[in-house]
């Protein structure tokens, strides 16, 4: 008897990720800095009057945060947050999806 493959491609595994798999990601290592209230030490304002409370600050911002998080990989500068491969990964994943909600 021949079944069909129940493996999942590595698209309909992106297709499957939503803002909930990301955003204790983008609060840990992201909106420490891009927040109304920001809880980095030091820090008053979010960088650039850039934050990330919201899917939808998400969302508008989301290419943005591709280029910088993970196709230059500048962000979190210096990786103060440190921001791990693997969250780096699934953002990424999460972002070539379209940053599904």
């Amino acid at each position: 008897v021949i079944r069909p493959s129940t493996a999942v491609s590595p698209t309909q595994a992106m297709a499957k990720l939503s803002y909930s798999d990301v955003q204790p990601i983008i609060q840990k290592r992201c909106a420490v800095c891009h927040s109304a209230t920001p809880t980095f030490e030091g820090l008053h304002v979010a960088p650039n009057g850039v934050m990330y409370d919201s899917y939808e600050q998400v969302k508008a911002v989301a290419s943005k945060i591709k280029t910088q998080a993970i196709d230059l990989n500048v962000m979190p500068p210096g990786n103060l947050t440190k921001m791990t491969d693997e969250e780096r990964a699934l953002l990424g994943q999460w972002l070539d999806a379209g940053a599904p909600k």
